[in-house]
């Protein structure tokens, strides 16, 4: 891996990206596997740089980085399934960990993260009034409205999933953030120790119990496997993926499901 490096310049965020194509010997480097290879987060491209892509440019790179305008509705359609699958709306750098496309690209399209979510919020009162989170996306647009945490889940509209009672959890996890804390109450029992939670991909760092020996692993976390494919995550960039039901059978990364898991230890 490549020595990871802070508060880099425009000129060596341009040297690192050469590096890590020469390094890797591939025809593209991803988002992704650029954090991976240099641990530099996007927060930091973005202050020389309006795009992942733009810096693919600058670091002449072949034109096939080179990307067609994504459309508006792609954009807002991608923004309202992010939200709809963390139960609320979330900051730019949760949503940089769970969408498929880089906040960065909202702001710059629609002049800032709040009239982003301002424009969703226009684009599903014409297309889908009946969306749950409606109510939450007004309200956050209205900055004269303050909801407290009742107000906010009524304005949410509160999801649960099925009864579980195992041990301190009472329903199935609806959203990645349910994942993340069963797996925190079934960790020792799985047989890992997590060293690491990270605001970039992969979620976490971890060593797992092998036989009698410890080997590390990097983990993403997921409500569902095929989540991991729909948020455009780098197989490379990851070895297990631990998630609440596993539904992609032709996943290319290791799958832990928990529901199943769970059953195990229910009977234990």
């Amino acid at each position: 891996m490549v020595t990871r490096q802070r508060g880099l310049s425009k000129d060596g965020l341009i040297a690192r990206m050469k590096e890590v194509a020469a390094r890797t010997g591939k025809p593209r480097v991803t988002r992704a596997q650029f954090w991976h290879e240099t641990g530099i987060p996007n927060s930091q491209i973005a202050r020389h740089f309006e795009s992942f892509a733009a810096l693919v440019r600058a670091s002449g790179l072949p034109d096939q980085y080179e990307r067609k305008r994504i459309p508006d509705e792609r954009l807002l359609r991608s923004m309202r399934d992010a939200f709809l699958a963390e139960g609320g709306i979330v900051t730019q750098a949760r949503f940089e960990r769970i969408a498929v496309h880089a906040a960065n690209t909202y702001a710059l399209r629609w002049g800032g993260w709040r009239r982003a979510i301002a424009a969703l919020r226009d684009w599903l009162e014409r297309h889908e009034p009946g969306f749950p989170l409606l109510g939450e996306l007004r309200a956050y647009c209205d900055r004269r409205v303050r909801l407290g945490p009742t107000d906010r889940a009524a304005a949410v509209g509160r999801r649960y999933g099925e009864p579980l009672r195992f041990r301190a959890l009472e329903h199935e996890p609806t959203s990645e953030s349910g994942v993340i804390y069963l797996f925190g109450m079934v960790a020792e029992d799985l047989g890992f120790i997590v060293e690491a939670l990270a605001p970039e991909f992969p979620d976490a760092e971890a060593k797992r119990r092998v036989g009698s020996e410890w080997r590390r692993v990097r983990i993403e976390f997921e409500r569902d496997s095929r989540s991991f494919q729909r948020h455009g995550h780098d197989p490379a960039g990851c070895d297990l993926i631990v998630c609440w039901e596993h539904n992609w059978p032709d996943c290319p990364v290791e799958v832990l499901e928990l529901k199943s898991e769970v059953r195990k230890l229910e009977r234990v």
